[in-house]
């Protein structure tokens, strides 16, 4: 009996095998993919400006030099020497004769104030001499017995002669002093001084400090530009960011000779600021004249960057009901940041930036 179960279990197996074969030999299907997630993209933000009135100008800056009336630049005579200090900086107002640096010489000091100090004691000497040859001639006229005054008369010549070689040693170191120190040569303002080091050398010819005199402030416009100045005409100009009025001037009539130009000559006109509050002029600043050559006032106004020329079509970029459309329009003077706007729009539409 045991035996037949056996037999019947393993028949049931050897049954079922090719139906477990044919199980796994089944395809599998795909695993099903998650549904996409739909983003919808952000919209690009877009400038806008509203049209606004507003003014319209067409101008330029043009570089203009700063010319002095006079001008110096100062230096020392000698070199070789260390330059004990300079006693001025840019801004300062001197006066003439002012010291404004000095070279380091102390052993000069000290032979003039020996040189000083002969002069001063042959000085005295030279007046005793004289009372007591005074007194010699008074006592000869009351006693009558006449005095020889070979002896003080050879002294005065010999003490003279002396003074003199003194005092040209004197007048030596006095030049040598002179050589020594910067003076102010005029009344002016300090408009450059030599950069101050722990030790600086003197240079024949090497400018130490530069005075201007600034009681009038001249620039001149060199280039085509220059044509069209009137004199007597007004502009602006701009020195440091800060504009000052100028006026057009003739130098014959203003009784000044200008500097000749460097290169070719070209057109040139010359200013003369005007008012009371003037600036601080120094070689390397740098000054601007305003032109301008047009210009319409309270107009409709949009900047330049939104006008589209494309052949003989001028057209901007608007917005309507949030949708971007194209606009065509008519302008009028074009300024350097602005348009004026004659047709095609109203104040308050909106215009795309780019």
């Amino acid at each position: 009996m045991k035996y037949f179960k056996k037999s019947i279990g393993l028949i049931a197996v050897f049954l079922l095998l090719p139906l477990l074969a044919g199980c796994i030999a089944l395809p599998v299907e795909d695993a099903v993919l998650p549904p996409p997630i739909t983003r919808v993209p952000e919209p690009r933000q877009m400038r806008t400006r509203l049209v606004e009135r507003g003014d319209v100008i067409h101008f330029a800056n043009h570089p203009v030099t700063h010319i002095p009336i006079r001008q110096e630049a100062l230096s020392f005579p000698v070199a070789g020497q260390r330059i004990s200090g300079i006693f001025a900086n840019v801004g300062d107002e001197v006066r003439e004769g002012d010291i404004l640096a000095e070279l380091e010489r102390p052993y000069i000091w000290e032979q003039l104030a020996t040189a000083r100090w002969d002069e001063e004691m042959l000085l005295l000497h030279i007046t005793q001499l004289a009372q007591r040859h005074n007194f010699a001639l008074n006592q000869a006229e009351i006693s009558g017995i006449p005095v020889d005054d070979s002896f003080y008369l050879s002294e005065h010549t010999r003490l003279h002669g002396e003074l003199g070689l003194v005092r040209m040693r004197l007048e030596h170191l006095y030049n040598q002093v002179d050589q020594m120190i910067i003076y102010a040569p005029f009344d002016g303002v300090v408009v450059w001084t030599r950069d101050i080091v722990p030790v600086m050398w003197s240079n024949i010819g090497v400018p130490v400090i530069t005075i201007a005199d600034q009681q009038q402030y001249i620039f001149r416009l060199v280039g085509q530009m220059a044509e069209i100045m009137e004199v007597g005409a007004e502009y602006n100009i701009t020195i440091a960011n800060q504009p000052f009025p100028a006026i057009v001037i003739c130098p014959e009539e203003e009784g000044f000779v200008p500097p000749a130009q460097i290169g070719t000559a070209q057109p040139q006109a010359f200013f003369r600021l005007i008012g009371y509050d003037m600036p601080l002029i120094t070689p390397s600043m740098f000054a601007t004249v305003l032109v301008v050559f047009d210009y319409a006032l309270d107009v409709l106004t949009i900047p330049n960057l939104n006008v589209n020329i494309v052949g003989d079509r001028i057209f901007v970029h608007m917005l309507e009901d949030d949708v971007l459309v194209l606009r065509d329009i008519q302008i009028g003077l074009r300024g350097n940041a602005t348009t004026e706007v004659t047709y095609g729009l109203q104040e308050g539409d909106m215009v795309v930036l780019p």
